[in-house]
């Protein structure tokens, strides 16, 4: 099984999420905010999400993980997302030629796992790319930046003023 298809579309995704919301503000506080006193910030959440662009294809692709620093700085951040969208377009279908069998040993917090590359991939690494990028965009509505599910995965469109909360009762 090839894994490009199932992987780097997804992936690119996230690293074209990340600019496509950062760059609905100007200033950096809200990537230095935090949902949680003992959280990561913002825009550390996005530098993860998209670290596990390389955290993903890196190891599927029999290369070494290097991934990008942490930081709350949108210029960086940016930057960052360059980078990792570059790496994926230098990717093609034979890079993951037996990548779905591949043994990958990596760290989860303070675990070590051993899965297979199918299982790395789709039970691990892209969930947690998308886990990242989505509380990076709910640091972001929290501190009052006007983002919306559009913003976060480029498919949604609603009406300029839509609010859901007042449909709620």
């Amino acid at each position: 099984m090839n894994l490009y298809p199932i992987i780097v579309p997804p992936l690119m995704r996230v690293a074209d999420g990340v600019p496509r919301l950062v760059s609905r503000f100007q200033h950096d506080t809200p990537l230095s905010a935090r949902l949680a006193a003992d959280g990561l910030t913002g825009g550390e959440h996005f530098c993860v999400a998209l670290g596990y662009v390389a955290r993903t294809v890196l190891p599927l692709t029999g290369q070494p993980v290097v991934e990008p620093a942490l930081s709350s700085d949108r210029a960086d951040i940016l930057a960052i997302a360059v980078e990792m969208r570059a790496l994926l377009n230098d990717l093609d279908d034979a890079a993951f030629t037996q990548a779905d069998t591949r043994h990958i040993t990596h760290r989860a917090g303070e675990a070590e796992i051993t899965q297979s590359g199918l299982e790395y991939a789709t039970l691990y690494a892209l969930p947690n790319a998308h886990f990242h990028l989505t509380l990076g965009y709910a640091t972001l509505r929290m501190t009052g930046v006007l983002v919306g599910k559009a913003d976060l995965d480029g498919f949604h469109r609603y009406a300029p003023g839509t609010n859901f909360a007042a449909d709620a009762d």
